[in-house]
C-alpha cells in the first residue's frame, strides 16, 4: 500500500482507530476523520510517532459539507484517494420498534445509512480519478439477521449492505471495488461501558458468539485491510462476516 492514500471515517477510536493504524503499517498515507477532532488528531499523532504520514480532521458523517471537506483534504494533502473505511455509526436507544421516537429513528439513519451514502457520493469520484481503489463500509451482522430492540440500527446496517452492492455494481468497471465487513461484538470502549452498565448482559453477549468472546478491533481492521489490498482484487459486492460465529451459534453444542 506504499504511495496509496487511505481515509478512515470514524477513525478516532475503537475499530476505526485500529484500521487507521493498520493502513499506516501497510505504508499508506492516512486521513483520519472523526466527529471528535481531538480523537482524530490523536490517531494521526500515533501514526506519525510510528513514522507514518497522517492528518486528523473533524467530520460529522451526517453533514455533506463535512464529508466534502474531508475528501478535499485527501486531494490537497496527499494528492488523491485510493482506500476507504467508512466506519462511523450511531445506534438508536434499546427499545421496541413501536416505542421508538421519529427523531431517534432519524438520528440513527442520518449517520449510519445516509452518512455512508454521502461518503460514497463524494469519495467514489476521487477514487476513480486517482486510478481506482477500494471502499469497505462497516455494516454488522445485525444488518443480516435483524436485532430485537435495535430495529433502526439493524435496518440502517441492512441498508449499508445493499447500498454497497449497488455501488459495487456501478463502479465494477470503473476501477473501484466496494465491499462490506459485518462484525459481531467488538471489544471497544463503548462495548465495555455498555457491559459494565448492564452486567447481566455480559455473559449473554459473550455466549452469543460461538467462540465465546468478542473481537479485538485489530481483527476487524485486518479484514478491512485485506479487502482493500490487491489480494482481494477480484472481490466486490461482498459481505465479509467477521462475527466469531454469531450466525452459526445455534449449531454449537456446549460441553
Amino acid at each position: 500500500m506504499n504511495t496509496k492514500v487511505a481515509l478512515v471515517m470514524g477513525g478516532g477510536a475503537g475499530t476505526g482507530r485500529a484500521t487507521a493504524l493498520a493502513f499506516a503499517r501497510e505504508g499508506a498515507q492516512v486521513v483520519v476523520a472523526d466527529i471528535s477532532e481531538d480523537s482524530a488528531r490523536e490517531t494521526a499523532a500515533r501514526i506519525e510517532q510510528a513514522g507514518g504520514e497522517a492528518v486528523g480532521v473533524a467530520a460529522d458523517m451526517s453533514r455533506a459539507e463535512d464529508i466534502q471537506r474531508v475528501v478535499t483534504s485527501c486531494r490537497t494533502r496527499f494528492g488523491g484517494l485510493h482506500m476507504v473505511s467508512n466506519n462511523a455509526a450511531r445506534a438508536a436507544p434499546n427499545k421496541p420498534l413501536t416505542e421508538l421516537e421519529e427523531a431517534e429513528w432519524d438520528n440513527c439513519m442520518g449517520v449510519t445509512l445516509r452518512g455512508v451514502w454521502l461518503c460514497l457520493k463524494y469519495q467514489l469520484p476521487l477514487i476513480e480519478a486517482s486510478g481506482g481503489g477500494a471502499v469497505v463500509n462497516i455494516a454488522s451482522v445485525s444488518g443480516i439477521r435483524g436485532e430485537a430492540y435495535q430495529s433502526a440500527y439493524a435496518a440502517a446496517k441492512g441498508g449499508v449492505i445493499t447500498l454497497s452492492k449497488a455501488a459495487a455494481t456501478e463502479y465494477a468497471r470503473r476501477g473501484v471495488r466496494v465491499n462490506t465487513v459485518c462484525p459481531g461484538g467488538i471489544d471497544t470502549e463503548g462495548m465495555r461501558f455498555y457491559l459494565k452498565s448492564m452486567p447481566e448482559m455480559r455473559e449473554r453477549t459473550l455466549n452469543a458468539h460461538a467462540m465465546g468472546r468478542l473481537a479485538q478491533p485489530e481483527e476487524i481492521a485486518d479484514a478491512v485491510i485485506y479487502l482493500c489490498s490487491e489480494r482481494a482484487s477480484f472481490i466486490t459486492g461482498h459481505d465479509l462476516v467477521v462475527d466469531g460465529g454469531i450466525l452459526v451459534r445455534s449449531n454449537v453444542i456446549d460441553a
